[in-house]
């Protein structure tokens, strides 16, 4: 054997460079995950944080969203125009109840986000949804 044929069978040249190709993949990986989260971060929603003012139980105001869309509040049928009347009433007195909202289980999502707007319009602090299950 001539020393050409051998040099022929040499190992080559080792390189020592890092694959660039995987590392770009999970930099764009992890800036996408970044993006993602990102506006999570930034968009919060406050909520009132519970405390003990006192010790005195707020009264609870009672609204029943019948199926029908009957309204009853603490047990007396009213309309629209007179629940209106009667929340922004309880809102302006000097301890404002709450107001618990007990719809029917089959009583329709539009009749309930109705309600719950005119609550929120007639400026009542707290509002509370109780929710039941059909059977």
């Amino acid at each position: 054997m001539s020393v050409r044929s051998l040099q022929a069978y040499a190992p080559m040249p080792v390189r020592n460079e890092i694959n660039v190709t995987s590392l770009i993949d999970v930099l764009l990986v992890l800036v996408l995950i970044l993006m993602l989260t990102a506006p999570a971060v930034v968009h919060r929603i406050p909520l009132p944080l519970g405390s003990n003012s006192g010790g005195t139980e707020p009264t609870i105001l009672g609204l029943s969203v019948k199926t029908t869309g009957e309204l009853y509040l603490e047990g007396s049928a009213v309309n629209r125009a007179q629940l209106s009347t009667l929340l922004a009433a309880a809102a302006d007195s000097a301890m404002p109840p709450v107001l618990e909202i007990r719809p029917e289980a089959t009583t329709r999502y539009e009749e309930v986000a109705d309600v719950l707007a005119l609550a929120k319009r007639s400026g009542l602090p707290a509002i509370r949804i109780e929710g039941t299950r059909a059977e």
